[in-house]
């Protein structure tokens, strides 16, 4: 169930405009510069338990292997019983049984099958490309307070495989429905590049196969996993990779190895997530030319955000060691 951000943001209004123009929110280390007004994004677009909201669903009917075996898109009402955070399920999920709660139960079932896509998306191909990210806490001057470590453990993995499922099945039934639309697309990277890389990490004494074989990438990758210098090296083969980014052609996501992909999951901070949803539930009638410059202009805006984002931790960062290093005192 995705916030149905359409509804109350038509086509040419003030609200469209602005959103278009930013294309996406932005999230720096003392501030959001958010897509849409919060009277949208954290009240009547966020599922807060106990109200009703209006969404945009998929539903799945999945295998024990998670196979999708049937998929349904409409417009619903839902009332949500509860809100967890990550820490809250994640303490759900390490006990080795569910409790007699039903929502328990529920996250229990949910993560087991969570799982099983996941070991299929990666049987298929799909990259290991996720880093921990280092989340900067700010004191209330702004001076940095300490710096947390947020691993891709299965609680986030839980909403990652379904978030990714329902992106794949929509990019699906677009293209079935020959409708123009946006998808997010990741091309394969140059062979050039990828011998270029290939040549660094044998410099460093391991073993590497052909990377323009999917299979040896996995196994360099796993591989990194387990080395000091690993996370350096898996670094330099991300920026060896293509820049994921919006078209107009389903050319598939070359990290995720899906043919059909694109974004549908966060409508409230991604410009390109609105467009799809109107263009598949609404019937929005929007031009390939329209399309292809919204395409252009979002995945500029995107590329914007990530380096200031980045920029914004940088200065933060410096700032901090600084401090550190005037104040004698070890890091």
């Amino acid at each position: 169930h995705i916030a149905d951000v359409s509804h109350y943001v038509k086509t040419g209004n003030a609200l469209d405009l602005e959103a278009k123009k930013r294309g996406n929110s932005t999230y720096l280390v003392d501030r959001v510069i958010p897509m849409l007004p919060e009277a949208l994004s954290n009240e009547l677009c966020s599922l807060k338990p106990n109200v009703d909201r209006l969404t945009k669903c998929v539903e799945f009917l999945l295998s024990n292997e998670g196979k999708v075996l049937q998929s349904k898109f409409y417009s619903a009402v839902i009332r949500s019983k509860r809100r967890f955070t990550y820490k809250e399920v994640l303490a759900s999920l390490e006990k080795s049984s569910p409790s007699n709660d039903a929502i328990d139960r529920m996250l229990h079932d949910a993560h087991k099958m969570a799982q099983s896509i996941r070991r299929a998306r990666f049987k298929a191909g799909s990259l290991e490309l996720d880093f921990p990210e280092n989340k900067i806490r700010l004191d209330e001057h702004g001076r940095v307070l300490r710096i947390e470590r947020i691993e891709n453990d299965v609680s986030h993995q839980l909403i990652e495989e379904y978030m990714l499922l329902a992106n794949e099945a929509v990019a699906g039934r677009l293209m079935s429905l020959r409708k123009p639309a946006v998808y997010r697309i990741h091309e394969a990277p140059d062979e050039r590049r990828l011998r270029d890389y290939r040549e660094d990490v044998l410099g460093h004494k391991i073993q590497c196969g052909n990377l323009s074989n999917r299979a040896e990438v996995q196994k360099l990758l796993a591989k990194l996993g387990t080395l000091p210098i690993g996370q350096a090296l898996k670094i330099g083969f991300l920026r060896s990779l293509m820049r994921a980014r919006y078209a107009v052609e389903p050319l598939g996501h070359y990290g995720l190895a899906k043919k059909k992909y694109t974004h549908f999951t966060s409508p409230i901070r991604r410009y390109a997530d609105l467009i799809v949803h109107r263009v598949l539930f609404d019937n929005a009638q929007i031009s390939a030319n329209a399309l292809k410059e919204i395409a252009e202009h979002i995945s500029e805006t995107e590329r914007n955000s990530a380096d200031a984002e980045r920029d914004s931790k940088d200065v933060k960062l410096f700032a901090f060691l600084k401090a550190q290093i005037a104040s004698g005192k070890p890091e």
